[in-house]
């Protein structure tokens, strides 16, 4: 691999390296609250059963998540009025932090709660910071998300 190369301040620096601090600068990390390395997130539960495919099939929780296996939401990605999320949660195949787009028809049980592991937060700070998106800022933002999501809830159930 070729890379270009400037001096800069006596010291070759590849130029791709420049380029991340650049667009860093625009996109700074999520801010996390410091004091108790914690951080307010939309949580919920992959739901018991779950229809996909054209024919509305039914199946236990998701081909990637079982029924009930917490999920971390992220903010909204995208202008779909959070038909679609962004979430991270334990994968039923590997055990591992994945992250993954699903309905959200298929989480159930929304709350919002302070994320205090490690391992999470910082699978969060990843993400948000790959898609140049904020982060949760306060309970009060989650809440509105919340709000929202119920009133989503409740015209799809009267239909």
């Amino acid at each position: 691999m070729i890379y270009s190369t400037v001096w800069l301040a006596q010291a070759k620096v590849p130029l791709f390296t420049q380029f991340k601090k650049f667009l860093k600068s625009f996109f700074p990390r999520p801010a996390l609250r410091e004091q108790d390395g914690s951080q307010w997130c939309l949580v919920g539960n992959i739901a018991e059963k779950t229809t996909f495919g054209e024919e509305g099939e039914e199946r236990s929780g998701t081909k990637h998540f079982s029924p009930g296996t917490k999920v971390y939401c992220l903010p909204a990605q995208w202008g779909d009025g959070y038909e679609k999320i962004v979430v991270l949660a334990r994968h039923r195949g590997s055990r591992k932090l994945a992250e993954m787009v699903i309905k959200s028809d298929w989480v159930c049980n929304w709350r919002a709660q302070v994320v205090y592991k490690p391992s999470v937060l910082k699978q969060i700070a990843r993400a948000l910071e790959e898609n140049g998106r904020a982060n949760w800022q306060s309970k009060e933002e989650v809440e509105s998300y919340l709000e929202s999501i119920r009133k989503y809830e409740a015209k799809r159930d009267v239909r």
